[in-house]
């Protein structure tokens, strides 16, 4: 889905498989750890995708979870069209509903046993805007349903931040992406990048409903977390 403010329709993003394992070190990890702890669940019958363009979360679960119903979420055209194609190489195929939509609007018939989220929030400027997105996804799963959820994770006024780009980019240029890549990414900071600390985004998970959140995943400023939305007694 990745957001309203980033350009997600221009062609260019086309490039994005071929460069987001240069930016975070260790990306693959993320897909596939978050697979391994879902077979430690003895159902899985439906699963939300949000920003599912490109394909990533749904080529890792639909080749683990073959039988599962997938809902797949995205704003964007050219990355929904970028999932479509990848999954053609799924077999056997799983079965996929495909909405070019933003989440926060869109009317669901169903709760889901599983959600993920990964690489979106910090594309999403205005706090609240990111608590209704969070706000969305939980009320969209089942009682006791899962969300796996990652995104970029700092304090921009910290007197850390500047030694955590220099950090970010020294493996980024070691991972062979260009200086003038580097740069772009790094101005993207505060345009088109919104990143929060991990405590206020672990206080957003509990405000909206998640009982439980653990991490399981850093890799320099990008956390994955699974929260848990348990059975509220009544």
């Amino acid at each position: 889905m990745k957001n309203l403010q980033h350009d997600w329709q221009n062609p260019i993003v086309s490039s994005y498989q071929n460069t987001i394992r240069q930016k975070i070190i260790g990306y693959d990890l993320i897909y596939d750890m978050m697979t391994e702890i879902l077979y430690s669940y003895p159902t899985i019958d439906s699963m939300l995708i949000v920003g599912a363009g490109g394909g990533q979360e749904l080529f890792s679960l639909g080749k683990a979870f073959p039988f599962s119903h997938f809902t797949a979420v995205d704003t964007s055209e050219i990355m929904l069209q970028l999932a479509r194609k990848r999954m053609e190489k799924v077999d056997p195929p799983p079965q996929i509903e495909w909405y070019e939509e933003d989440l926060r609007s869109l009317v669901l018939h169903h709760q889901f046993a599983v959600a993920s989220c990964h690489l979106v929030l910090h594309f999403i400027e205005e706090l609240e805007q990111k608590k209704a997105l969070l706000q969305k996804m939980a009320d969209s799963l089942k009682d006791n349903g899962v969300l796996f959820i990652s995104s970029i994770n700092t304090d921009m006024s910290a007197a850390a931040f500047p030694l955590q780009l220099k950090y970010w980019r020294s493996s980024m240029l070691q991972n062979n992406l260009s200086e003038e890549h580097w740069l772009r990414f790094e101005q993207s900071f505060g345009t088109s990048t919104y990143p929060i600390s991990l405590e206020m985004l672990t206080d957003l998970l509990h405000d909206v409903g998640f009982s439980k959140v653990m991490p399981y995943f850093k890799s320099h400023m990008v956390d994955a977390l699974v929260a848990i939305k348990e059975e509220v007694n009544k």
